[in-house]
């Protein structure tokens, strides 16, 4: 069916036609529209992945609807929606008067409800992380500690693994048969994985050629990464990425628990929570130790099997010139500020999809 016939069908009241049109013109921008009649208000609610843009989105349906004529309607109602987050971010309300039916030359008033683009826990997310939290201080606390401390292990060994091979060098993560904990196997660097990061590169560029900004990140981060690749750094950031991914899996594991994303069953809010918490307690306890128990400063000192020093044995000494306890306390501090910065991401994670969203337009 085409636009006319719809059009026609749209001027005797077909809602579904009203749909139709609209679903037709916001589809480049990858915007869903929802159309209801409620009295004399047509009620039209945007829903998108990231937070739409309420003059152009406004703007559009002016001119997509600047020939509609059913008398009936006496006032437009527009409601912005991202699509995973069951909240109105802005609502506009096109108010049309009696004297003629068309939309694009009346004198309207628009009426701009407040928009908060900020969040708050609800009480499935609170009840999530207090869940989480008392789980994780009893297991911090119990033997079981043993069995979750193996996720440790995983998420340090991945962090080792996936930085070496973003600077070519080939890493199997592995757990250490000899003496326990876990062990990275790190290969020579290979020409062939540093080319396949650049192409990978070249093709991000290429895909996202018509965003400004994202080429402007992408630059950057090419520039970052070339230095890196080119001076000891690489081998630095590798060596820390260990305890570096366990903050990663703090952040992660907490902003999943608060906000429910990719929670398919009851529990699972409270499963991140508690793996979040027990990751930060563990990594706590750890750095802690390192600054006050000179006992397990010198077992840690010692390194693995008095063979391999430990990762921040090797940054105190090899790459900073400091004394461990600095770094364990820069790293002590790290733990206290993942929280935080999960909170105000968040909380402020829908102006951030807004903002983003501006940036990517250009």
């Amino acid at each position: 069916m085409n636009e006319s016939e719809l059009m026609e069908l749209a001027n005797q009241g077909e809602v579904w036609a009203i749909s139709a049109l609209l679903n037709q013109a916001f589809a480049d921008r990858e915007i869903t529209v929802k159309v209801s009649l409620q009295s004399n208000c047509l009620r039209i609610l945007l829903e998108s992945d990231r937070v739409p843009d309420s003059e152009s989105a406004v703007a559009l349906i002016q001119e997509k609807m600047q020939d509609l004529r059913y008398d009936r309607i006496q006032s437009i109602q527009v409601l912005g929606r991202v699509t995973e987050v069951n909240q109105t971010l802005w609502t506009e309300t096109v108010i049309l008067p009696s004297s003629t039916p068309s939309i694009h030359h009346q004198n309207r008033a628009v009426e701009k409800h407040s928009r908060s683009l900020t969040r708050s826990i609800d009480s499935k997310g609170l009840g999530a992380l207090l869940t989480g939290l008392i789980l994780a201080i009893s297991l911090i606390i119990s033997p079981l500690r043993i069995v979750f401390h193996g996720f440790l292990i995983l998420v340090h060994e991945i962090g080792h693994a996936v930085t070496h091979w973003l600077f070519g060098r080939p890493a199997i993560p592995s757990v250490n048969l000899v003496y326990g904990g876990g062990i990275t196997l790190v290969f020579d660097q290979s020409i062939a994985v540093i080319c396949s990061v650049y192409l990978a590169i070249a093709f991000l560029i290429y895909y996202c050629r018509h965003y400004r900004f994202i080429l402007v990140l992408l630059g950057i981060f090419t520039s970052i990464y070339s230095f890196c690749l080119l001076t000891s750094t690489n081998l630095m950031l590798s060596t820390f990425m260990g305890h570096g991914m366990e903050l990663v899996a703090i952040a992660v594991c907490l902003y999943l628990s608060l906000s429910g994303y990719f929670c398919r069953f009851a529990g699972d809010r409270s499963i991140y929570g508690m793996l979040g918490f027990f990751t930060l307690f563990a990594d706590f306890e750890f750095s802690w130790k390192l600054t006050h128990d000179p006992d397990y400063r010198e077992m840690y000192e010692g390194g693995i099997g008095g063979v391999i020093d430990n990762d921040f044995v090797i940054l105190a000494q090899d790459y900073f010139s400091v004394d461990l306890s600095v770094v364990a306390n820069v790293f002590l501090i790290g733990c206290g500020v993942i929280p935080l910065m999960v909170f105000l991401v968040f909380r402020y994670e829908l102006w951030l999809r807004e903002r983003l969203g501006r940036l990517l337009r250009y």
